[in-house]
Order: structure tokens, then sequence, then C-alpha cells
């Protein structure tokens, strides 16, 4: 049996930045998706490598080892179709209690609209968070004791930095998986697709 390559199956190179996996996803799922006419095991085999190229710990781990953990992949795939699906319900309920006809509204493209709105506020904190971690690190270099003994306020520092490289992780994260969210709506021309998927996955 052939190894899988997530890159080879998605004709990248290894170095692809995240909206090259995102793009080459997008173009291959549109000829691989059985609904269109494609291979189910070649749409299986898409799907899997564009879970773990874009989630950022299970591709690390593969670059580095060649291990594919296919359990935390379902697990990331699983925390991007919760985003997908609590937002679809939020806004069929606001649709519906405004009174909005169901057939006139576009979902796919509302909701687009609000995962780029929290993508883009999610890099605003990302940056922030970098920001906020280089200050605490020059300062960090800044305070020094004239003596050997113990730096406390070193110490202090040292776990600002620790809890914002924390927050760190967990906004990439965040930033990777509506990277996601926003490329699976990109495969949907219809809100009935949309559903059907939500569904499938759950």
């Amino acid at each position: 049996m052939e190894a899988f390559d997530p890159y080879s199956v998605l004709g990248i190179g290894r170095t692809a930045p995240a909206a090259d996996i995102k793009f080459a996803y997008r173009r291959q799922v549109q000829s691989a998706h059985p609904d269109r006419g494609g291979d189910p095991a070649h749409f299986i085999l898409v799907v899997r490598a564009f879970g773990l190229l874009s989630d950022p710990d299970a591709r690390r781990l593969y670059d580095e080892t060649g291990i594919v953990d296919d359990e935390a992949v379902r697990g990331y795939r699983r925390e991007v179709t919760v985003i997908l699906a609590d937002m679809f319900d939020a806004a069929v309920a606001t649709a519906v209690a405004t009174g909005l006809r169901l057939e006139s509204v576009d979902f796919v493209t509302q909701m687009a609209s609000a995962v780029e709105t929290g993508l883009a506020e999610a890099r605003l904190k990302l940056a922030r968070t970098d920001r906020e971690i280089s200050a605490l690190q020059a300062l960090r270099a800044r305070i020094r004791r004239t003596d050997s003994d113990r730096n406390l306020f070193v110490e202090r520092l040292d776990t600002q930095v620790a809890e914002k490289a924390t927050q760190h992780l967990a906004i990439k994260r965040r930033v990777a998986m509506l990277e996601t969210a926003l490329a699976e709506l990109g495969n949907y021309q219809s809100e009935t697709e949309l559903i059907a998927a939500l569904e499938a996955e759950a």
C-alpha cells in the first residue's frame, strides 16, 4: 500500500503556506466531490489531506515524523464542523426571528462574511499578542541584578510570557480553524449542500 502524502494529494510543496493549501483543496474538491462526478475514494483522500495540513499541530507532527494522527485530524474537523453548524443555526434563527423569507437568504454568503470578520479579528489579536510577547521579552532582557541572587522580576516576566504564549497558540489555532471553515464554505453552492455536509460530519 502506498504511503499517504497529503502534499502529493493536493499537488503542493512541503513549504506551502495556508493560503496555497486552501486554494489547492478548493481546486481539487471541485472535481473530486462525488456529487460532481468525482471518485469517492479520491475525495476522501483530498479531505484527509486538507484536514491534516490545515491543522497546525497535525501538520507539524507529519512534517517532523511522517506520522499521520488521524484521530487529531478528525477532532480538528469536528471542531470546524461545530463552528459551521453553530453559525448556520444562528443565521437561520436570526432570519426566522426577523421574519425573512428563508428562500431569499443566501446563508452560505452570509456565513462566509461572518467567518471573514471573525478571521480578521483573530488575526488582529494574534498580531497584538505577538507585540505583547516581544515587549515582555525586551523588558526581561533589560532587568538584571548586580549579584547572582534570584531575579524575582525576570521570573514574573517569564510567567507572563508563558501565559501570552499559551494565548498565542489558542488564537493561532482559532485562525487556522476559521481559515478551514472559510475554505469549507467555498465548496458549497447552496445552503442545501452545506446542511447535507454538516449532517454527514455529525
